[in-house]
């Protein structure tokens, strides 16, 4: 397996051991100038739901999923391209917009919670919070206690895996902060397994190599 075709795959199962109590959101894509214009280019293009630029910035061997087929027709496969109600465009965007980071001189994957993980953190046991403001609350509800401010701080799941995100009415999240347990809310937090970009350039030009989730 390749370094990039490992990044792409990673699966974060080496549990927790020593690692950074928060992570901060972070984009490097400004550092490389055609970078900076590929995703504002792929960005406006989700806004209009127009596939074309995606298509001509997918590289040959472009992955949509573990386990589809390879380059521009697997991918529309994948990602249910023809359907009127695809959800790609949204999470594309969501997933980019979030910034992101240099795994080496010629990958960047984004959003920056998946290249930006911890190697020795499981991430289908964590996930990190997103929010600007990110609350703990009491129970799964609008307007219940706040039990701690846990902005940028990696969460547990309280339930175990791979049911985690079933523990939780729909929209909340059931996790661990520390030794308080309490419910953050979905769109505040996000998995490293959760959907990802991954570009690389090849012959100075910027492609995109994947957009996948899982593992």
């Amino acid at each position: 397996m390749t370094r990039l075709a490992a990044l792409i795959a990673t699966t974060f199962l080496l549990g927790a051991a020593a690692f950074a109590q928060t992570l901060k959101p972070l984009d490097q894509s400004a550092k490389d100038p055609k970078l900076a214009e590929l995703i504002a280019t792929l960005i406006k293009a989700c806004d209009r739901k127009d596939f074309k630029p995606f298509e001509a910035a997918l590289s040959p061997d472009a992955i949509g999923s573990f386990g589809g087929d390879p380059g521009v027709r697997g991918f529309k496969v994948d990602h249910d391209i023809d359907s009127p109600g695809t959800t790609f465009y949204t999470k594309f965007k969501d997933a980019v917009s979030m910034g992101g980071a240099f795994t080496d001189v010629r990958t960047f994957a984004a959003p920056y919670v998946f290249a930006l993980w911890p190697d020795d953190l499981d991430g289908f046991e964590w996930i990190a919070a997103t929010g600007s403001k990110t609350m703990l609350y009491a129970k799964p509800e609008n307007g219940a206690k706040t039990l701690a401010d846990v902005t940028h701080q990696f969460l547990e799941f309280a339930s175990e895996a791979p049911y985690a995100r079933d523990a939780a009415p729909a929209g909340w999240l059931h996790v661990k902060a520390g030794r308080t347990t309490g419910y953050v809310k979905e769109s505040q937090a996000r998995s490293p397994t959760d959907y990802r970009a991954v570009f690389e350039k090849v012959d100075g030009r910027w492609r995109l190599r994947a957009f996948v989730a899982g593992d």
